[in-house]
């Protein structure tokens, strides 16, 4: 049998194979490039509207970067925001505030960037031209600044008008206009500034109804005639022709002008309320303004005739914005309050932001998506689909840790603060992650049981939260309070624990938190602190006007104590023997007790600030108190001595924890501020910075490609 003759260069099955797998090889090594590139820039996960910090739920976590200590995202602006402004490409913005305030980001508000802005002054408006580069911001003290690069270097100019006070001012936009700022020669504040588009001509007004003029971007300005001059201005508007134009302010006055400002004339709005901001459509028919008691006005022929629309609220509106197409339109004022209308304003609807600052200005891209809103407290919101959502690009100044709990062993610990937050740590505080908590209701004290597993949280509202799995879950306990609650604590049963909080509120459960019972406290004093001793018998309760209680029947009957000077108490804690005990609270304030409570001697804290937290070690003779400023304290003789410790923060500090051995311990405050020590406070450091790594799905479509 003659076999087949091999041809001399036929492939083999297993060069084949190779051959018709490298196309694969290519793909996936294609694949995991992409995916490496975009897991490295990959944006994070949403946080919370607020200034609550939320843990992402499953399957949504796989999809987003994990992060350690993400309360520190979110950057902290100390000040109340006045006014935002983004150019058409939603990636470059600036906003600004108070003490002369000037912020500005490249990514659409993800990051933002101070720039130096030459004043002390508050700055209540900004505006830039198209091109990024030219831009005007006007504040108190009739300060007028102006940058030609993009706010990297903001010069004053002065003009030279004594006119009175003005609040906004509009411009015209072209370009010599703006180089530096301009001072107007007033001193009162200029609220608002916008530039059209040859940016010579401009106006601003204010108190007094003044109304002033420039045809030469602000070099000099000239005094515009109205018929009256008492009602305030608070907000100017022109169109593009520079010849029609519409100002408001106090007294639901608004006025109106043909000719670029020669002539204004008094239109009727039918309302005395204040208006604060006006905005008109470039057809010069269509505009609206807004104000006081949640009014909003509307035309439909350039002013002749103004109508109230229904806001459904009675917050003052500070400001409005409508798209070009005169249907979609959004509305922020007083109590976080967002207001939109798809139909021109016939309906209005209220948006969820989930804050209760007052929102100062909003602004929104042509496509109606994208959208910002900035407020008191350093607020800056985002959104992304018209207002459906919105999203905090800035932790803000009120962004407070509140209460802090470490368990015995100095690893495990939680911290709890404003807009729901939760935060738990297993390494001792060097890395902080958020818990899912379902409430955006500020927490003000939480506390856990020595298994680390059963804790409480109590806050706003009455809210009293409960975990028994170390707070992976949380659950509402009900409690029927409506009052705040500012302090809870439990025994170590997990049975018998005591919540306090507004008008003199005292609640005690024996099941945990099942049910809870109001006790009788005897006064209408806000209190903040609480504390029991093992014996669930003997508690003490402090708070506002000095006020002192204390109960020797686990809260049947509690005895009422005022101090004088009748000042706020924040905290009260007392040793295992129930005779020795301290209290701190308003103006530096440390009281002392070695009986119990049945009298109080005063402690010399050396320092006028307010004091928020105390604790003391069991000796009786090591503690340390907390408060405004970055204080703390710590004595080493039961309080006869105390010596001010170098917190590294001005931030205002809320409470404060320490281990038995009085060496390891923990301070939380406002700005999200986490300190530790690790030597009994004579170091004191902030808490691991801010990281984040790819998400979870980076590292499955690495073991995934080559398979």
């Amino acid at each position: 049998m003659v076999e087949a003759a091999k041809t001399p260069n036929a492939p083999t099955g297993e060069a084949r194979s190779a051959s018709l797998s490298w196309p694969w090889v290519w793909a996936a090594m294609v694949i995991l490039v992409c995916a490496t590139l975009y897991a490295m820039v990959q944006a994070p996960g949403p946080v919370a509207t607020g200034r609550g910090v939320t843990a992402l739920a499953f399957p949504q976590s796989l999809l987003y970067p994990l992060e350690t200590n993400p309360h520190r995202r979110l950057a902290d602006i100390a000040v109340g925001m006045d006014s935002i402004t983004f150019l058409a490409d939603g990636q470059r913005g600036w906003a600004v505030g108070d003490g002369g305030t000037i912020l500005a980001t490249q990514d659409g508000g993800r990051s933002w960037a101070a720039q130096t802005s030459v004043t002390p002054q508050g700055l209540n408006s900004i505006t830039f031209l198209a091109d990024g580069q030219r831009g005007w911001a006007v504040g108190g003290g009739g300060a007028i600044l102006a940058t030609q690069d993009g706010g990297r270097s903001w010069h004053a100019q002065t003009s030279d008008t004594t006119k009175p006070g003005l609040n906004p001012v509009a411009f015209l936009a072209d370009g010599q206009r703006g180089r530096a700022a301009q001072t107007s020669g007033t001193l009162q504040g200029l609220n608002s500034v916008a530039f059209l588009a040859d940016g010579q001509h401009g106006w601003a007004v204010g108190g007094g109804g003044a109304i002033l003029a420039t045809q030469d971007g602000g070099r000099s300005w000239a005094a515009q005639i109205r018929a009256t001059i008492k009602p305030g201005l608070n907000s100017v508007a022109f169109l593009a022709d520079g010849q029609r134009g519409w100002a408001v302010g106090e007294g639901g006055t608004i006025l109106a002008t043909q000719d670029g400002g020669r002539i204004w004339a008094e239109q009727t709005s039918g309302t005395t309320q204040l208006l604060n901001s006006v905005a008109f459509l470039a057809d010069g028919q269509r505009g609206w303004a807004v104000g006081g008691g949640g009014a909003i006005l509307a035309t439909q022929d350039g002013g002749r005739i103004w109508a109230e629309q229904t806001s459904g609220t009675t917050q003052l509106l500070n400001s409005v914005a409508f798209l070009a197409d005169g249907q979609r339109g959004w509305a922020v004022g007083f109590d976080g309050t967002i207001l939109a209308t798809q139909d021109g304003g016939r309906r209005w609807a209220a948006q969820t932001v989930g804050t209760t600052q007052r929102l100062r200005s909003v602004a929104f891209l042509a496509d109606g998506q994208r959208g910002w809103a900035v407020g008191g407290g350093g607020a800056i919101f985002a959104t992304q689909d018209g207002g459906r959502s919105w999203a905090a690009q800035t932790g803000g100044a009120t962004q407070w840790l509140s209460s802090i709990t470490l368990l015995a062993d100095g690893q495990r610990g939680w911290a709890v603060g404003d807009g729901g937050t939760i935060l738990a740590t297993q390494d001792g505080g060097r890395n902080w992650a958020a818990q899912t908590r379902g409430t955006t209701q500020w927490i003000n004290s939480i506390t856990f049981l020595a298994d680390g597993q059963r804790g409480w949280a109590v806050g706003e509202g009455g809210a009293i939260f409960a975990t028994q799995d170390g707070g992976r879950s949380w659950a509402a306990q009900t409690s029927g309070i409506k009052q705040g609650l500012y302090s809870v604590t439990f025994l170590a049963d997990g049975q018998r624990g005591w919540v306090v909080g507004q008008g003199g509120t005292i609640y005690a459960t024996q099941d945990g938190g099942r049910t809870w019972t109001k006790q009788t406290s005897g006064t209408p004093q806000g209190l903040a602190s609480v504390t029991f001793l093992d014996d669930g018998q003997r508690g003490w309760a402090v708070g506002d006007g000095g006020s002192i209680l204390d109960t020797p029947d686990g809260g049947r009957s509690w005895a009422v104590q005022t101090r004088e000077p009748k000042k706020w108490l924040e905290s009260i804690t007392f040793l295992a023997d129930g005779q020795r005990g301290w209290a701190v609270g308003e103006g530096g304030a440390i009281l002392a007790t070695r009986d119990g409570g049945r009298s109080w001697a005063v402690q010399t804290s050396g320092t006028p600030k307010w004091l928020s937290s105390i604790i003391f070690l069991a000796d009786g003779q090591r503690g340390w108190a907390v408060g405004d400023g970055g204080t703390i304290l710590a004595t080493q003789d039961g309080g006869r001595s105390w010596a001010a410790q170098t917190s590294g923060t001005t931030q205002r500090l809320w409470s404060i924890t320490f281990l038995a051995d009085g060496q390891r311990g923990w301070a939380v405050g406002l700005g999200g501020t986490i300190l530790a020590t690790q030597d009994g406070g004579l170091t004191w450091a902030f808490s691991e910075p801010y990281a984040r790594y790819p998400a979870p799905w980076y590292g499955r479509s690495c073991w995934y490609a080559p398979h």
